[in-house]
């Protein structure tokens, strides 16, 4: 009979572990269109927001009920064309709901407010035919209701304007017998972004929201400033005040509040000659979606780009190079055009937010942050515990360390000398002004030894410092030409 052989654990025991993938950093690569065309609901799993993808979206827009003549249908496709080199196209976009019969405004009706309520409750409005449409008290006295108002994302739908409607409150309140009344229904772009933005964090920016007038623009860049995950909001304008440098123009006033996250462009329908002009930021979305791969050397500006089915409009260089202040659109009021340049070239000028900083420089810093995040919580999640020490330090150093080097794989990061502020560390060490980043970033941080007792206490590690030197982008030139005869 066979003898069993006696096992090599004996001499040698292995054992294997499998290290769980961590979260995979965001594409921000995905746009948004939307729109208030009433094709898609608010509500249920189907309803706000649904993912198209490119290779099969014109399926996928009449699948939910999308007709050809739809604005959130033509913007769509604008997206989706954009090819021209070096350009491919973006491979997903979303398509979001602005809900006609949602609640907009809700008040209380007056002597209604009912019992036992409290600041933050939350009640469901009851309107026959309606549905999950909720508002919050927002003051109370004795326990009585004295103001109310909508809550984004839960506004609900198939509401109209009406008086004495109850309001039943939802657990954990013990609020009874509030009355409310709505006065407007309708969201406004501004809401219905919100909303999307609460239901899904998978796009970057809102590259097309097709009912925004001026003012919309306005209220949703303001919000994009401070939404969380980050984002950014593209739009195009048609308005002469845009273009006239008139005082309060959309340009000016996003260029004044310094937003960073709001782009506009100018556009012409030449007196409806060219009505897909009206969808400009959607074209200039693909543009921005589709060339942010993420691969080696795919760093990008929108300048000087060619975009797909949007006819130039043909301004004056008077209108375009002006400083601040004055009338006309591009440098100084920080915004852009798609124009004709000597009749052989038609660009995208020149790729700028209201602040006057790229578009795409914007985008890279959200990845850049984005990444350093994610990947110190991989570090921590895939480890029993991170100790205080300088050694435990070093791994959260590396993890940010790793995230800058994709930026500069990425071409965003590039080597340089550092010109910013000094960057002392304690005990001693640091990054000085003038010091040269072969590649292009430097992190650091302070031992654990000067860490204060109160932070320690708290589990915190040592403050990360991260300085980068961002490769920018040429988009002019100045070129001298010597002759000899």
């Amino acid at each position: 009979m066979a003898t069993q052989p006696l096992p090599l654990s004996i001499l040698c025991d292995v054992s294997v572990s499998v290290t769980p993938a961590g979260v995979a950093i965001p594409a921000f690569n995905q746009g948004l269109v939307g729109g208030n065309s009433g094709r898609l609901s608010s509500q249920g799993p189907n309803g706000r927001i649904q993912l198209i993808p490119g290779a099969s979206w014109q399926t996928s827009m009449v699948a939910l009920g999308y007709q050809p003549t739809d604005p959130e249908y033509i913007a769509m496709g604008l997206y989706f064309a954009q090819n021209a080199d070096p350009v491919t196209p973006p491979q997903y976009g979303w398509v979001g709901c602005q809900d006609p019969t949602a609640i907009q405004t809700v008040v209380l009706d007056s002597g209604h407010g009912g019992s036992s309520w409290a600041v933050g409750d939350i009640a469901l409005i009851t309107q026959g035919g309606a549905s999950n449409g909720y508002c919050v008290v927002t003051g109370v006295s004795a326990g009585i209701a004295t103001s109310v108002s909508s809550i984004p994302g839960q506004q609900g739908t198939a509401y109209s304007v009406a008086n004495n409607l109850t309001a039943t409150a939802q657990a954990p309140s013990t609020g009874m017998g509030l009355e409310v009344n709505i006065t407007a229904i309708g969201e406004t772009p501004l809401q219905a972004v919100t909303a999307c933005r609460l239901a899904q964090p998978g796009w970057y920016a809102v590259v097309d929201w097709t009912s925004a007038v001026d003012a919309d623009h306005l209220a949703i860049t303001a919000y994009a400033q401070t939404a969380v995950p980050q984002m950014q909001y593209l739009y195009g304008t048609t308005s002469l005040s845009a273009l006239q440098g008139t005082t309060g123009n959309i340009f000016s006033l996003i260029s004044a509040a310094n937003y960073n996250r709001g782009h506009g462009a100018y556009t012409s329908t030449s007196s409806g000659a060219n009505p897909n002009n009206v969808y400009i930021s959607a074209a200039v979305g693909g543009v921005g979606m589709g060339l942010n791969t993420g691969a080696p050397n795919s760093a990008f500006t929108l300048a000087a780009k060619t975009l797909v089915g949007i006819v130039p409009t043909n301004l004056a260089q008077a209108q375009i190079n002006v400083p601040a202040g004055t009338p006309g659109i591009s440098l100084g009021n920080h915004g852009n055009t798609y124009n004709n340049y000597a009749n052989d070239y038609s660009f995208y000028y020149q790729g700028i937010n209201g602040n006057g900083m790229l578009f795409s420089t914007v985008q890279g810093l959200d990845m850049l942050a984005a990444d350093c995040q994610i990947s110190v919580l991989n570090v921590l999640q895939s480890l029993a515990s991170i100790p205080q020490t300088d050694g435990g330090q070093a791994l959260i150093l590396n993890a940010c360390r790793a995230a800058c080097s994709r930026s500069a794989n990425r071409g965003f990061i590039a080597g340089g000398v550092w010109n910013g502020a000094n960057i002392p560390l304690l005990p001693s060490g640091g990054l000085t002004n003038g010091e040269a980043l072969s590649n292009g970033f430097w992190v650091g941080s302070s031992s654990f030894s000067t860490q204060a007792s109160g932070a320690r206490a708290l589990f915190q590690g040592m403050p990360v410092y991260i300085a980068v030197i961002l490769a920018g982008s040429q988009q002019s030139f100045i070129i001298g030409i010597n002759v000899q005869s």
